[in-house]
């Protein structure tokens, strides 16, 4: 009886124990997280001017509107000027678009973003910053940019004649991509299942997404907002191979 009760007695304090690790772990990463975050707010505040910072036209809804409408028309302006086909993240209309001179030649609606309020709440220079034209730095994919073909031999002269072309089929496309303007970005493709029904699983991508950057978010030393992006997978496909590497990005909100 006496070995039965130390026995317990040793399983609650393992277990308080182990609630104690995790709890220290949580509250240790909290606060290395926002102090991550007033790092990097800090950062962004010194290089916007004071003027565009307490703006207080910017607090009405029309006039905010009206500055959103003539920086996104600004921006495409610059973006004019070269010959690259670039991708505009319109967060306002819940759009994804490649874009070549300020025609629109690829355009895709998001099934979801998260999170939903994504810098929804800037002061003037702040959203000056967020929405500059930014390029991408770091990019990875599941897909190559152009797509492998397989070839089949012909066995005789009139096969010779109808040469079959396969496309090896691609996975489901995962693009994750850093700018320079310290924003990540990730959009994910959605297929269709057996019933030719949508096989959204957010919530499943954002845990593999997290999981994969455990390390990274454990303790974060510097704070980089992250917006996750799902489209339809041939859209987000056509999307992806539109962009050249390094490729500029411009948001609107």
């Amino acid at each position: 009886m006496n070995e039965t009760i130390l026995k317990y007695k040793a399983g609650l304090i393992i277990i308080a124990v182990v609630f104690a690790i995790l709890l220290a772990l949580t509250v240790v990463r909290y606060v290395k997280s926002m102090d991550a975050v007033r790092v990097a707010i800090d950062e962004k505040l010194m290089v916007i001017p004071d003027e565009e910072i307490h703006d207080t036209s910017w607090n009405i809804p029309e006039i905010q509107e009206k500055k959103k409408e003539i920086n996104w028309l600004e921006r495409q302006l610059l973006l004019a000027k070269s010959d690259s086909l670039t991708l505009g993240i319109n967060i306002n209309d819940s759009i994804v678009q490649v874009q070549l001179k300020g025609t629109v030649l690829v355009q895709a609606k998001m099934i979801k973003q998260y999170p939903l309020h994504f810098f929804e709440s800037l002061n003037y220079g702040s959203y000056h910053d967020f929405t500059r034209i930014a390029a991408i730095v770091e990019e990875q994919s599941t897909i190559l940019k152009k797509p492998i073909k397989k070839v089949q031999a012909p066995k005789n002269e009139n096969e010779f004649q109808a040469v079959k072309h396969d496309t090896i089929p691609d996975p489901l496309l995962v693009w994750q991509f850093s700018l320079d303007n310290r924003i990540n970005v990730v959009i994910t493709g959605v297929g269709l299942d057996k019933d030719s029904v949508l096989n959204f699983q957010h919530k499943k991508n954002l845990m593999d997404y997290n999981y994969q950057n455990l390390k990274e978010n454990l303790l974060p030393e510097t704070y980089t907002p992250t917006l996750y992006i799902w489209l339809n997978d041939k859209d987000a496909k056509s999307v992806y191979r539109a962009i050249p590497e390094k490729g500029k990005v411009v948001f609107k909100n």
